[in-house]
């Protein structure tokens, strides 16, 4: 059994960001410019062009059969207009997050399937906040692309630890949350809140990073019903798409606080099946697998 730390350690790690990296410059510099009341293409554009790889990620995503265009977008302008400026601007942040993690050790952790399953729960909770009309104002993508970012915290600041915690779950077939708490003291949920608060980043990706797991935790409303749609993308990427290899579900959860959260929220739905809605989405989550891969780190 390697050494357990009490979270106090762990949040300490966090906040003096020791052996993490500190928020990319460009994610820093459009954080900025997003929180002027108004803000344009020719702001952002320049940034992004700093960035090549990050550059052919937007073009990639702008040519995707999620915005169903025919004609191949070439020019990053145009792909900026497709997107939309709020979007992109999360966008670019999250891919500005997953490259300051690179992730070196692949032989130890499945790192491409980590990084497929958060794709994919990006692209569910877009799907979802477009079936239940929930008109959720951040990018559902954003948000499920970058809930998991405790699990690459807690690696960074206790590899042996959390390696351990990875492999109880997988034998065991038990829930990460609890493997973690018995072998580390901390959960990636809380890691998730302490090190986006740390980077000062919007605050439906800090409740979507550290309340995904348990939503009703959330006392504002209108974060409550984002971080519950990213409750319920994370669990459908698990059971119909990708697997990160911790959260082994066959079969749709009796319970799940999410969908209670949006059925109380939105009447339109109220009642409905949370299994027979998942099966509704079958060949739309055949689309999203294609598109999951597209994250690559």
């Amino acid at each position: 059994m390697n050494k357990k730390y009490p979270p106090e350690f762990y949040e300490e790690q966090v906040h003096s960001l020791t052996n993490l990296p500190t928020l990319p410059a460009i994610a820093t510099e459009i954080l900025q410019i997003v929180r002027q009341d108004k803000f344009s293409a020719f702001q952002l554009c320049p940034l992004i062009e700093k960035d090549p790889p990050l550059a052919m990620k937007v073009l990639k995503m702008a040519n995707s059969s999620y915005y169903g265009f025919r004609d191949k977008v070439e020019s990053l302008g145009r792909a900026i207009v497709i997107i939309g400026m709020k979007e992109l601007s999360q966008l670019v942040m999250g891919f500005s997050v997953i490259k300051a993690f690179g992730t070196s050790n692949k032989d130890t952790l499945r790192w491409k399937k980590f990084w497929e399953h958060s794709s994919a729960c990006g692209h569910v909770a877009e799907l979802l906040n477009i079936q239940l009309s929930t008109s959720i104002p951040s990018s559902c993508y954003t948000l499920g692309l970058l809930h998991d970012v405790g699990k690459l915290t807690l690696h960074k600041i206790d590899p042996k630890n959390f390696y351990e915690a990875l492999e109880i779950a997988h034998l065991e077939g038990c829930d990460l949350l609890e493997a973690e708490k018995n072998i580390i003291g901390v959960t990636h949920a809380q890691v998730g809140k302490w090190i986006t608060k740390k980077w000062q980043l919007p605050e439906a990706i800090i409740y979507a990073a550290g309340y995904h797991h348990h939503p009703n935790d959330v006392q504002d409303e209108k974060y409550r019903v984002s971080t519950a749609l990213i409750q319920l993308s994370d669990i459908i990427t698990n059971l119909r798409l990708f697997n990160f290899g911790t959260e082994f579900l066959k079969t749709v959860p009796l319970e799940v606080e999410g969908w209670s959260i949006i059925n109380e929220t939105f009447p339109s739905i109220s009642g409905m099946d949370f299994e027979y809605f998942v099966m509704k989405l079958e060949e739309e989550l055949e689309t999203i697998h294609g598109l999951a891969s597209m994250l690559e780190n």
